[in-house]
């Protein structure tokens, strides 16, 4: 195991059907998020599977394949997922959205079954998501299994003391994103995530993620952006962070959804981080 492929996360859905539709994405795909993990030499992940119930779906995403559901949904924290993550070191398991205390505890209830179940992950979280309550999850996964941590997503350019601020004493790792392509935010990224560690204080972590597809240039909704990441922009936030990572800067990175793996429209974009990851990889020699 390399430097960075030990800190390096997958993300993404584990799929019942292959090819088939997940989240997010346009069309059918013959990747999981295990079978990407393998592909980049990664042992750790964030399992989104969890994050959505039917009755959300069906309210908020009605525009998806129906098929999302029996292909991710139906299935999600299931045995059948875990024995398929089994080669994982590491789970970050995502909370339901708008039944997130809920799913807090189931999940700390099947890490203590699943070993490699090292924590809850709270995607989009802000004061209405999940934060009201985010002392409330904390206390009951501790009383289930003491070992769990929390993950939060955070965007650089949403205001801290709304959104984050009242969740630090509870939050772990703190991974930051940036939702509209930007070779700017690429170039001041160190600052951002000193500002970030400045915020949350001591005794936290920061991953970066990053995004394959292009959700935020448009200003139009997620069901609707048709179109990857420009290539330019992709290859400066591989770059970034992947130095970011080996110089000490950042405590990880999240590399992005899974099923777009095995899309053809994205193969320029995968084939350089995969070829990058291995080339910052085997040429560091470790003493």
């Amino acid at each position: 195991m390399g430097y960075l492929k030990d800190r390096i996360w997958s993300w993404g859905y584990v799929l019942n059907n292959v090819p088939g539709p997940a989240p997010f994405t346009f069309g059918k795909s013959r990747c999981s998020l295990e079978t990407q993990a393998a592909y980049l030499g990664a042992e750790r992940c964030f399992y989104m599977n969890s994050m959505f119930s039917t009755a959300y779906l069906e309210k908020h995403f009605k525009s998806w394949d129906p098929e999302v559901v029996s292909n991710c949904v139906e299935n999600a924290l299931s045995e059948q997922h875990f024995q398929r993550l089994g080669k994982m070191k590491q789970i970050f398991c995502t909370l339901e959205h708008e039944n997130y205390l809920d799913s807090a505890i189931r999940i700390a209830k099947a890490s203590l079954i699943h070993k490699n179940i090292c924590g809850i992950h709270l995607d989009d979280y802000s004061a209405a998501n999940g934060g009201s309550i985010i002392r409330e999850i904390k206390e009951s996964i501790m009383e289930i299994n003491p070992a769990l941590k929390i993950a939060a997503v955070t965007y650089y350019n949403w205001d801290w003391d709304k959104h984050y601020a009242s969740g630090v004493p509870y939050i772990d790792i703190f991974s930051r994103w940036c939702w509209v392509p930007s070779f700017d935010y690429w170039q001041f990224h160190e600052d951002d995530i000193k500002k970030l560690r400045d915020l949350a204080g001591d005794g936290k972590k920061i991953f970066q993620g990053i995004y394959i597809h292009d959700f935020g240039s448009s200003g139009r909704p997620v069901t609707e952006c048709l179109n990857c990441v420009p290539i330019d922009v992709f290859k400066k936030s591989v770059e970034t962070i992947c130095e970011h990572t080996c110089n000490g800067i950042l405590d990880g990175i999240i590399l992005p959804q899974a099923a777009y793996f095995s899309f053809l429209s994205h193969k320029e974009h995968v084939s350089f981080l995969k070829e990058y990851v291995d080339w910052a990889d085997d040429t560091m020699t470790e003493l």
